[in-house]
């Protein structure tokens, strides 16, 4: 039996009520609170719908909607590092790589030609991407405002801004202490690690976008 709008604004209601933090965790309760309604519902047609809700919420026993929260969020840390591995995937397979490729062959000439400021190129390369990456970040915070209390927004802003610190790492760490044609294939794979989060991470927000739709 299928719900009226008027009934899953009352189940978004009641749920609404046990104050979760997130937003998109919330709207994933909220839809799978309302297909175990409609299934309830389709076997027992005489149930109203305060009864059909108590009774989903009783079978998730004393922790209530709080385990499905838990196992929500293990869920979207999991999608996320999908996410970033077919990123990772479609690049390499993809003409993309060429361009990686060529970036790598003119850093190790970059080497070769100038040694004694190759290392001032590569800090200033990475340098280049930290900022980039804390102003995409900026960016991405400041034009998704009704998505700021998603949970899989923050997650990726997150892992997005600790890219950058890595890079920002890999410069004082990693650069001062090896060889520079490693230093050369090291700073070659930051646009992939880049546009694996990236990407991966813009996936995973426009899945919320759509519970956004569907739930706002």
């Amino acid at each position: 039996m299928k719900l009226s709008p008027e009934e899953i604004n009352q189940i978004k209601a009641w749920i609404s009520k046990r104050g979760f933090t997130h937003t998109d965790v919330q709207f994933e309760i909220i839809d799978h609170v309302a297909s175990a309604i409609e299934d309830l519902r389709e076997e027992k047609p005489e149930l109203d719908l305060e009864s059909a809700y108590n009774k989903v919420r009783s079978k998730f026993g004393p922790m209530g909607f709080l385990s499905i929260e838990e196992s929500i969020q293990k869920r979207y840390q999991k999608e996320l590092n999908h996410a970033y591995l077919n990123a990772a995937k479609s690049f390499i397979a993809s003409p993309k790589m060429i361009i990686l490729a060529l970036f790598w062959i003119v850093l190790f000439q970059l080497s070769k030609s100038f040694p004694d400021y190759f290392k001032m190129i590569l800090q200033s390369i990475v340098i280049s991407l930290v900022v980039f990456s804390f102003g995409y970040s900026l960016i991405l915070y400041l034009s998704k405002r009704h998505i700021r209390k998603y949970l899989s927004f923050k997650m990726s802003v997150g892992i997005i801004a600790l890219s950058a610190s890595l890079l920002f790492n890999i410069r004082f760490l990693y650069l001062e202490i090896v060889h520079h044609n490693l230093s050369a294939f090291l700073v070659s794979l930051l646009p992939l690690i880049i546009y694996s989060v990236y990407k991966g991470s813009l996936r995973m927000i426009n899945k919320t976008e759509e519970l956004n739709t569907i739930y706002q």
